[in-house]
């Protein structure tokens, strides 16, 4: 299998990465994804994602 590594082929990938990146972010910042990120927010995944969205690792913890 080749794989097309033209300038244009590489280009539409990237931006199709993007597209895609921005839309997982887009739902991880809907009312479920705040919530999860809530409930979760000791979890390596859920602090990950809160990170990519500029969130504050320690926004989605109670003071104690």
């Amino acid at each position: 299998m080749k794989i097309d590594l033209s300038r244009s082929a590489v280009t539409l990938r990237l931006r199709q990465v993007n597209q895609l990146r921005r839309t997982c972010l887009a739902l991880a910042n809907s009312s479920a994804g705040r919530s999860i990120r809530k409930k979760y927010a000791a979890n390596k995944l859920v602090q990950r994602t809160s990170h990519a969205l500029g969130a504050n690792s320690t926004s989605c913890h109670t003071p104690s």
